[in-house]
């Protein structure tokens, strides 16, 4: 396989925790907090009021020197630059998720965000592209040399599985148009000659798009050069596999669809060069500096830490139907990724509705005690401390206009992790 390592330098700080891919172990974790903070978010009803705004609440007075922060800091650690080329990588993949139309977008049914695919990726190989790619890619790392990073954007038509179509739209940056039209047919190549059983497909409206369906199978594949990007679009519908029947037709709809939307938008962005990516800080705002770091188990989700715009803090989020009103409403217009999320709100008030609006909590969790000093911070428990699939307590808080959302195994840990966060927001100020 060929592999761009994103190993962090030897002592570095917890702060650059997994700026790469996580491996399996951690991956699972990744899910289980990413399908935990997702169970949280559900839909609220919200509309215009012809009433005025209320008048900005007063900050709370929160004696700093008394939050217990454990091992984490609770000072913001300017990110200049990339701590090593791997990270300056992944930052390209971020940027350009700002501009990659959402699955929603796409085809509206797509409103079930994935859990357990990878979102940033600086590898290509069968965990970042998943089971669509079989072939032994080893033997073309030089055709692939000018592989950058990608970025994927995946939903589902249906919240279970079997009952679902599943569009994966994988965008990969190279170092050049021409580098970017060599890999797609080098991949396209290598991946029909490993498996005599797909069947090349035509797209009717995009001709250079190449396209192959496996036998008995309901998938439809399609590789697409566009500038610096390959547009790597993966079609499984589960339903027909289920019915054992086959829809051609619905699945190259999605394909079209895509290739429709995607080359437009993302023509928008303009990759940095290799010099650039060395000297482009990867955090946005200051974003990144202000939210508490993931470790261990805690960690952050389906990508590697990063910053959004609006648009790309909905590639990102769990509940994005919900989301896309919020973050309008609130007037969100950054969302930073780690060991939790921070967002960034029109003003206190906004931010204080985000909170309010992710905190709906289900059956499946109730309220604890918030941290001694602390007690603006709301925690909550899940029922069923032996669940695989989420971590076991979450906590929120706001400062100023930024609302965060922390989880962890352990209760100390979540205390000490949203006690971090809050002091972070304070200082950071």
């Amino acid at each position: 396989m060929l592999k761009i390592h994103l190993q962090p330098p030897h002592g570095a700080h917890r702060r650059d925790w997994r700026w790469g891919l996580p491996s399996r172990d951690h991956a699972r974790g990744i899910a289980a907090t990413a399908i935990a903070i997702g169970l949280l978010f559900t839909a609220a009803c919200g509309g215009e009021s012809a009433t005025p705004a209320p008048p900005t609440p007063a900050e709370p007075q929160i004696d700093l020197s008394k939050l217990e922060l454990g091992n984490y800091s609770g000072v913001p650690q300017p990110l200049e630059k990339p701590i090593d080329e791997a990270q300056g990588r992944a930052v390209q993949a971020q940027r350009l998720a700002n501009h990659i139309p959402l699955p929603m977008e796409i085809d509206t049914r797509l409103k079930h965000y994935s859990d357990t695919i990878p979102k940033v990726f600086t590898t290509i190989n069968h965990q970042t592209m998943g089971s669509w790619v079989g072939s032994d890619l080893e033997p073309h790392k030089e055709a692939l040399a000018g592989f950058v990073s990608g970025f994927t954007s995946a939903a589902n038509s249906d919240a279970h599985l079997s009952l679902s179509v599943s569009l994966e739209n994988r965008v990969l940056i190279f170092d050049s148009e021409a580098s970017a039209t060599s890999a797609m047919n080098t991949l396209v190549d290598s991946e029909l000659a490993a498996d005599p059983e797909k069947a090349i497909v035509a797209v009717p409206q995009f001709p250079n798009a190449r396209a192959y369906q496996k036998a008995n199978r309901q998938t439809l594949f399609s590789w697409y050069s566009t500038g610096q990007f390959i547009i790597f679009t993966a079609v499984w519908d589960h339903l027909s596999t289920e019915l054992s029947t086959t829809d051609l037709p619905g699945m190259m709809d999605l394909v079209t669809k895509s290739l429709a939307a995607i080359p437009g938008r993302i023509s928008e962005f303009k990759p940095a060069s290799a010099q650039e990516r060395d000297t482009l800080s990867p955090d946005w705002d200051g974003m990144l500096a202000r939210t508490v770091p993931a470790i261990n188990d805690q960690a952050p989700g389906l990508t590697v830490p990063g910053v959004y715009d609006r648009h790309g803090g909905l590639q990102i989020s769990r509940q994005a139907e919900f989301d896309r009103t919020l973050f309008e409403d609130a007037g969100v217009d950054r969302v930073g990724f780690n060991g939790g999320y921070l967002y960034r709100a029109r003003d206190t008030a906004a931010a204080i509705a985000v909170t309010n609006r992710h905190a709906t909590f289900t059956k499946f969790y109730r309220k604890v005690s918030s941290p001694p000093a602390l007690p603006i911070a709301r925690c909550y428990e899940l029922k069923n401390p032996t669940s695989k699939t989420r971590m076991r307590y979450y906590c929120s808080v706001n400062f100023d206009r930024y609302a965060a959302d922390i989880s962890a195994n352990q209760l100390e840990d979540a205390y000490q992790r949203i006690s971090a966060q809050y002091a972070l927001l304070a200082n950071g100020k």
